[in-house]
């Protein structure tokens, strides 16, 4: 039952017979009553927009799939939560009554919403420090997966890893516990802009600090220190490799890429805050934008810490065991003298071999770097590696990447074994452009695709600040610390870098347009240039190339499946619909709210009761209804809340014109409803259109539960930029609110119309129509049944106020819809749209 439906209910309710009517207060009193309720109305009606933009936000976030962060999700669900605790004590004050139920539905409400966006996992419980050799997979929550995976496959035969142990993600938690950092981290990325790329490099400067400057627990270093000294014992090398391994790295689709740091040459002095080094950089902007990207929260992101013995490198390199770019039934091994590092940032010349996947892996493509005097890498060598990478396939059961290094003595050591990235699908070869030569060709292609923008090269970190979005991305070395770029850019474009460093493993997973090793790119592409990246064809076109951009790779959803996705998904059910739906359903109650929406539109329906009462009460006095002369046979009344009316206005009286109305909303809507379409000839003028609705709503009836259609009043309540409208025409009840900022960052319209009971075919396709023409006229609509919601947010100006002369025209004309449905669907809105628009124009 709707708010009109009840309002006659409850004041026949107050003044039934055999009830003794409650003891008006003085004419004085009763004024000074309605303003103080119509000022608690207002601030009511801006808590509710509060309340609706922060869900507003919330669901366009859902709908969009764009990756909200956690802090984006608290701040607008405590905008939200806030509001509506506001609207309950503004509406106790006018209905002058304290009901504590929906305070305590509230409470409970607020309660599940604050157990969901904690969605912290239980401290992760087990031993502080564990060796390496003790570990597998099914210790994945307490090493992290980079750990166990390395250490399993060392377990297998014939392959040998780095010595070494973890400091366990119980550990770590244990550090982060003791220090509160958890609670000082949220603090800061609840104030981050991810938008403003500064912000997120100062305040991801401030989160890394923070935690290299926390003391580790004196048992946890001691803990530590004692385990390094038995390392060294045992007859490794003095100096380790301090790694992160965190709970959620390297599994699949989310892997993290080497985003975290990597310590390398540590010796026993600098190992504590080389521990530290690499937990904070957990928070580094690029690692915080990648779980954003990915929809991961950083609180379940626990993070463990591998030390391993420092192998002494003399050639070290990336294996994938599903070739990158090449035929399905060939491997990759990329490879460079020394450590690894260079290979996996970009910034090394390396060399790159293609093999077979089946023994004897018999070498099929050979590109050395253009610095090697001598090959690198023996033959025999490849096959051993070769080897090795398909043995740990098939016994991880999926395509592996695979870090290793060779020492001086021909020893081989895999560092690392993680999930090999899938490459996106691209939808075809591309065609042969029309635009002539290149403006650069060559390279190698980190991920197929096609991206069209304007250049922005970037060779410092302050240059990454201004990065524009859309942009092709140019870089000298393709670092893992341009990854918050990727985000922004339609294409990359690298002048070092092979399709094994990290960056283009990041690429891969966004379906972005990749090209590494294009010498002099910084160069000869020109800032702000328009270009066209064809990483397929390995060439960069001058201008827009019409015939490629649609030859696109199939990007990923980055947020299937989420942490953030299904928090998002719960406490939107808690919050409820952002447009309800009309029902025949019985009112609300308290006991039966479900969500805060709920709460919140049973709070504005009773302050609507109240405000009305409260206007009946003050009787003859100031503030009362005012009766609208119309010229349709329908009755209008006018409740000020303040400001609606002229200067110099007769309050005295009882009835009024529309001339004595201030209110530009009102007046734009009045337009609309007062607009008669030239092109109808059953309806050439005012009189005439009154006369045919006062015939269709005689003839149809009303519904039993609503008043007569001669006795029924239709409010409007009113202040300067606000208006509210409840109406009825024959079965069809529709109410229009409007809310008006001078910036427009928080007006909205909502409009709701139903139409009661009936045996008429029509009526379906009557609102099928309403709503494809609040469509056509940018409105977001909803329908259940016979009822239709139509809202729209955040418009001002001219086009705020010709929405509202729109709805103006829709709720008189939608009756004389019905004797424009003999024929098809279609022509009947284009008329009702053509109408709309002469009138928008004529006004």
């Amino acid at each position: 039952m709707s708010l009109s439906d009840r309002i006659p209910t409850l004041l026949r309710r107050l003044l039934r017979p055999g009830t003794a009517a409650p003891q008006p207060p003085p004419p004085d009193q009763a004024t000074r009553q309605f303003t103080a309720r119509a000022r608690s109305f207002r601030d009511l009606r801006a808590a509710r927009a509060g309340a609706l933009k922060a869900m507003a936000e919330l669901e366009t976030a859902r709908r969009d799939g764009r990756p909200p962060s956690m802090s984006f999700i608290r701040a607008r669900c405590t905008l939200a939560t806030v509001n509506v605790f506001k609207i309950i004590r503004h509406c106790n004050q006018i209905v002058d009554a304290h009901n504590d139920e929906p305070e305590r539905t509230f409470s409970r409400l607020r309660q599940r919403i604050e157990t969901i966006l904690e969605a912290r996992r239980e401290p992760v419980a087990g031993k502080k420090l564990l060796d390496l050799v003790r570990i597998d997979r099914t210790l994945a929550n307490l090493s992290g997966e980079k750990m166990a995976h390395l250490a399993e496959a060392g377990a297998i035969g014939g392959i040998r890893i780095p010595p070494g142990f973890v400091l366990s993600a119980a550990a770590t938690g244990l550090f982060f516990q003791r220090n509160q950092l958890y609670h000082q981290i949220n603090h800061i990325l609840q104030q981050i802009e991810i938008a403003d790329l500064e912000d997120l490099y100062r305040k991801s400067a401030a989160i890394q600090e923070l935690i290299r400057n926390a003391p580790m627990p004196p048992k946890l270093e001691t803990l530590l220190l004692d385990r390094f000294d038995r390392l060294i014992d045992a007859g490794a090398a003095c100096r380790v490799a301090v790694r992160s391994s965190a709970i959620a790295e390297g599994i699949g689709p989310t892997a993290f890429a080497e985003l975290y740091r990597t310590e390398l040459d540590v010796g026993r002095d600098s190992l504590i805050d080389a521990c530290k080094t690499v937990l904070a950089s957990k928070y580094t902007p690029q690692a915080i934008s990648h779980r954003l990207a990915k929809g991961l929260l950083h609180e379940q992101c626990e993070m463990a810490i591998g030390v391993l013995a420092m192998v002494e490198a003399r050639v070290s390199g990336v294996c994938h065991t599903r070739s990158i770019g090449g035929p399905n039934d060939t491997l990759d091994l990329f490879y460079a003298p020394g450590v690894a590092k260079g290979i996996v940032d970009g910034t090394r010349s390396t060399g790159h071999l293609r093999l077979e996947r089946q023994p004897p892996h018999r070498i099929v493509e050979r590109q050395e770097a253009g610095d090697a005097i001598e090959p690198w890498l023996a033959d025999t060598e490849a096959a051993v590696l070769a080897e090795i990478g398909m043995r740990l396939e098939r016994h991880f059961g999926a395509p592996r990447e695979i870090e290793w290094s060779i020492d001086p003595a021909g020893a081989l050591f895999v560092l690392q074994s993680r999930p090999a990235a899938t490459a996106p699908t691209f939808a075809g070869p591309t065609p042969p452009p029309e635009a002539g030569r290149p403006l650069l060709h060559g390279g190698v292609t980190g991920c197929d695709g096609v991206g069209c923008g304007e250049v922005f090269v970037v060779r410092t970190v302050q240059e990454a600040l201004r990065c524009p979005r859309r942009a092709v991305l140019v870089v000298r070395h393709p670092l893992p610390e341009w990854a918050p770029l990727l985000h922004r850019a339609v294409a990359l474009v690298a002048e070092t870098g092979s399709e094994a460093c990290h960056l283009a493993i990041l690429a891969r997973e966004f379906g972005l347009p990749t090209l590494l090793s294009m010498n002099r790119a910084t160069e000869l592409l020109a800032n702000g240039a328009l270009v066209t990246v064809d990483a397929s064809a390995r060439a960069v076109y001058q201008g827009r190339i019409d015939s490629l951009p649609s030859q696109t790779v199939d990007r990923p959803d980055p947020l299937e499946s989420s942490p953030i996705r299904r928090i998002l998904a719960e406490v939107l059910d808690l919050l409820g619909p952002l447009m309800p739906l009309a029902s025949s359903s019985p009112g609300l109650r308290a006991d039966r709210c479900q969500t805060l929406h709920d709460i919140m539109q049973l709070c504005h329906e009773q302050a609507m009761a109240g405000i009305f009462e409260c206007s009946r009460r003050a009787g003859s006095g100031q503030e009362a209804a005012k009766r609208l002369h119309d010229t349709l046979p329908i009755r209008w009344w006018v409740v000020d809340l303040g400001g609606a009316m002229i200067p110099g206005y007769d309050r005295s009286r009882s009835d009024i014109e529309i001339t004595d109305i201030a209110s530009p909303l009102l007046h734009a809507f009045w337009t609309g409803m007062q607009h008669v379409p030239r092109q109808k000839p059953a309806a050439s003028g005012l009189r005439a259109a009154a006369a045919a609705l006062f015939r269709t709503a005689r003839r149809d009836g009303l519904a039993p539960i609503r008043a007569s259609f001669f006795r029924q009043k239709n409010y409007f309540l009113l202040s300067q930029k606000y208006c509210n409208l409840s109406m009825y025409f024959g079965r069809l009840f529709a109410t229009v609110e409007a809310m008006l900022d001078d910036r427009g960052r928080d007006s909205s319209i909502a409009f709701r119309c139903a139409y009661g009971p009936a045996d008429d075919s029509r009526q379906s396709r009557r609102i099928e129509i309403l709503a494809e023409v609040l469509e056509h006229f940018g409105f977001r609509t909803a329908r259940a049944g016979e009822a239709l919601t139509a809202r729209m947010d955040q418009e001002s100006g001219p086009v705020f106020f010709d929405r509202l002369k729109v709805l103006g025209y829709l709720v008189v004309h939608a009756r004389q819809l019905d004797a424009e449905l003999a024929g098809p669907i279609r022509p009947d809105r284009d008329t009702c749209i053509q109408a709309i628009e002469e009138m928008l124009h004529h006004e």
